[in-house]
């Protein structure tokens, strides 16, 4: 199958190169035809005018050599013509993947010493190869150390939702509002340094795991990171690193267990001390006991943050006061 495959999409690419460059090949006849011609008439000419004594041999080996420089000129040029191709085509390829809508850079700004209200009315969102909405009259408010846990099958929109909530993407129609003040109209890089994300496809990059937890920001201490990373079970494994919080990671969170990489991502969600903690699936595996006791640490009202969690662990239900259904995209 996959040496099918790959011939399939070989035979494909070197179709469209073929089409793709067919002008080199009308232009490379083109000047065999030029030279062609031009050889042709100069033997003709210079023939006729040396057997009419118009021209003597020497005038005719010159303008021969003359000629024959031009050709080459105009062979070379057009040669060159196929490295310039080369060069437009891969800017064109470039421009397809990097040259996308900026997001806007003005806007207003959120103090992060002020309280944190945020509020979605009647928020739509769809995409265009689906016939319905993924979230269908949304209507969510999440309020200064709120704790939310959002339930719903696979499919019912929890994913869209945490990703509206982040800013990540925009709602097909409907409003959501920071403390009175449309999500629109505030600069979105400053909204999401109030945020903190676990979701569920991030994994740990290739650096070391102090950059990992703090993107090298250099507010977050170690001293900060160790006590985080006591809290939510990473004591044990930043101990076993040769070089502590120095230590490489590999991409994607090789060569290290699941749930230390599911931990990694989750203290570098908490270690600002977000205004909004956005959780997706963040237990996922791990031990009862150990998911108790970082459900308690996240909970715990001595912490700011409000939180909202995707998750189908039934341990969070004690500690959230808020338990919102998703059904089908809608708020059952």
């Amino acid at each position: 199958m996959a040496l099918d495959k790959n011939d399939h999409l070989v035979k494909d690419y070197l179709n469209a190169r073929e089409k793709h460059f067919k002008v080199l090949v009308l232009q490379f006849i083109q000047m065999i035809g030029f030279k062609v011609l031009v050889t042709a008439g100069l033997l003709l000419i210079g023939g006729a005018l040396v057997l009419n004594q118009e021209m003597n041999i020497g005038q005719f080996v010159a303008a021969e050599i003359i000629i024959i420089l031009v050709i080459s000129s105009v062979e070379k040029l057009i040669l060159g013509l196929e490295s310039f191709y080369d060069v437009l085509t891969s800017l064109e390829k470039l421009g397809q993947v990097v040259d996308k809508e900026l997001e806007s850079q003005k806007g207003d700004t959120i103090s992060a010493e002020t309280s944190f209200n945020l509020i979605l009315s009647k928020v739509f969102y769809s995409v265009p190869d689906r016939d319905t909405p993924i979230l269908s009259d949304i209507n969510l408010e999440i309020s200064n150390q709120c704790r939310i846990l959002v339930r719903g099958e696979s499919g019912s929109g929890k994913s869209s939702l945490l990703r509206l909530l982040a800013g990540i993407i925009d709602p097909t129609s409907g409003r959501i509002f920071i403390n009175d003040s449309a999500l629109s109209s505030l600069h979105l890089n400053s909204y999401r340094a109030l945020l903190g994300l676990s979701l569920s496809e991030e994994t740990p990059f290739e650096g070391t795991i102090r950059e990992n937890v703090s993107f090298n920001n250099l507010e977050v201490t170690d001293q900060r990171i160790r006590a985080v990373f006591n809290e939510i079970g990473l004591k044990e494994f930043l101990k076993d690193q040769p070089n502590g919080l120095d230590t490489y990671l590999k991409p994607e969170g090789k060569q290290i267990a699941y749930t230390v990489a599911k931990k990694i991502i989750l203290a570098r969600a908490i270690i600002k001390n977000p205004k909004l903690l956005i959780l997706e699936d963040p237990l996922d595996q791990f031990s009862m006991e150990e998911a108790a006791s970082i459900i308690t640490y996240i909970t715990d009202p001595i912490h700011n943050w409000s939180l909202i969690v995707v998750s189908a662990n039934k341990q969070w239900e004690s500690s959230c006061n808020t338990i919102v259904n998703l059904d089908n995209g809608k708020i059952q």
